[in-house]
């Protein structure tokens, strides 16, 4: 049952393979560290224990969370480096509830002990990502060792800096180079990775068979708008969504589906908040219009307005120096053959449909189907499977309305999310603990 709570803002797919220096080439990185004897009584007796208790996990996750509410405006501070305002805030709330969530997460899915699982952590949503990848893993895992990208090194650093005395945390920043958090990674029990779906196989190719790697990735979560939709509330739901964090965020919508019947409507009512957005730094609360923070989403997003710059029909104006740009809408003429990049910025894409099989069409052609995540379907009642294509249909919500940290995110596009074993990649959601419980392949 979906739990009643601000939506979770889920880590995106920018994940770089950029190599990170160490102190001296041949230093190898400090790892996870053991029990310490000046944590508290209920941290050293989970510590000695052979397996995760329900009372430790109920207290440790407690007292994480209060930490988190006593630090919160230096972790707010510390997340406005890369972030919005409000989206550091929703983040810290999302962070929150995953570990409310954690005890009775851990309980369904009794995931079995590990001694060690390594994390690739995104370049977003870095707090969330630190608690999902890391601190709740580490409530089962002896050592949750985190390699942070090299964009954000810095950032996660200081967050660290505020977590690492989390009383009973495994969880530790794993300060080394690519080529060295492979082989650290090589003797893993799993490895979680937060990036692009070609970076994944690389990774899968430099890991034993053994291994299970779970990938998590993007779509482009397309919202449909039928023509028994209220605009109003589609309108609403689509900028809120696009322009979550500046538009920086996978579950953003990279394309929303319009009947032909509505389009006309729905494309002003959209255009004329957009307008409304102003420009704006991250420390600036509200729906704001900051800066685009990572240099290559500033770039394909500016590349692809050019490619389109006949189809803009509101906005489009680029700070190069800034890295800024401008609340865009783009009308494409038709449906077939619109298959927008994730996007990563404040572009909101239009295409019409005429018959509902379009629709279908379009989400069960090949290349939707290999990223198929979610997708929302606003008054088009023909549209009522659970699953369409590959992709997870929300209803008339938004993936942010319903994704939720302590159940599997993703859909069943394999470069949305996938188990990735051997030589097999499997399309599917994915929440770490399940994926370690005794019946999955990944806990076997």
């Amino acid at each position: 049952m979906e739990k009643n709570r601000s939506p979770v803002r889920t880590p995106s797919a920018r994940n770089d393979l950029t190599d990170t220096p160490t102190p001296r080439a041949d230093q190898r990185a400090p790892v996870a560290p053991t029990a310490d004897a000046n944590k508290s009584d209920t941290a050293s007796n989970y510590a000695s224990a052979p397996g995760p208790r329900a009372s430790d996990i109920d207290d440790l996750c407690r007292s994480w969370n209060l930490h988190l509410t006593k630090r919160e405006s230096e972790l707010t501070q510390t997340l406005t480096a890369v972030a919005t305002h409000d989206s550091a805030h929703d983040e810290l709330r999302d962070a929150q509830a995953v570990l409310d969530g954690a005890p009775a997460e851990i309980r369904e899915q009794r995931p079995r002990r590990v001694k060690r699982i390594c994390v690739f952590l995104p370049s977003n949503n870095l707090l969330y990502s630190y608690v999902l990848f890391g601190l709740v893993p580490s409530l089962y895992a002896d050592e949750v060792l985190i390699r942070p990208s090299g964009r954000v090194k810095d950032t996660v650093l200081d967050l660290d800096g505020i977590l690492r005395d989390l009383p009973g945390s495994r969880a530790a920043i794993a300060d080394q180079t690519q080529r060295q958090f492979l082989a650290t990674a090589s003797e893993a029990d799993m490895v979680l990775f937060s990036g692009r779906y070609d970076n994944m196989l690389r990774i899968r190719k430099a890991l034993p068979d053994s291994v299970p790697l779970l990938h998590f990735g993007s779509g482009p979560n397309p919202i449909v708008v039928g023509p028994d939709a209220d605009t109003g509330r589609a309108a609403e739901a689509v900028v809120r969504a696009r322009m979550y964090n500046g538009g920086q965020d996978c579950l953003s919508p990279d394309l929303v589906i319009a009947s032909h019947e509505v389009i006309d409507d729905l494309s002003e009512r959209i255009a004329r908040s957009l307008r409304s957005i102003e420009r704006s730094d991250t420390t600036a609360r509200g729906m704001t219009n900051p800066p685009l923070y990572y240099g290559d989403a500033f770039t394909a997003a500016s590349d692809f307005l050019f490619r389109h710059r006949t189809s803009i029909v509101g906005g489009g104006r680029i700070d190069v120096t800034a890295q800024w740009i401008e609340p865009t809408l783009v009308r494409l003429p038709a449906l077939a053959g619109a298959h927008p990049p994730e996007l990563f910025s404040p572009i909101v894409c239009l295409a019409p449909y005429k018959e509902v099989g379009q629709v279908r069409d379009w989400l069960d052609s090949e290349s939707e189907r290999e990223r198929g995540m979610y997708v929302s379907v606003f008054g088009e009642p023909a549209l009522n499977a659970p699953v369409i294509g590959t992709s997870v249909n929300c209803g008339p919500r938004t993936a942010f309305d319903v994704e939720d940290g302590n159940r599997p995110f993703g859909g069943f596009g394999p470069q949305a999310s996938a188990l990735a074993l051997g030589d097999r990649i499997i399309g599917r959601p994915l929440l770490a603990s399940a994926e370690l419980a005794p019946t999955r392949e990944g806990g076997r």
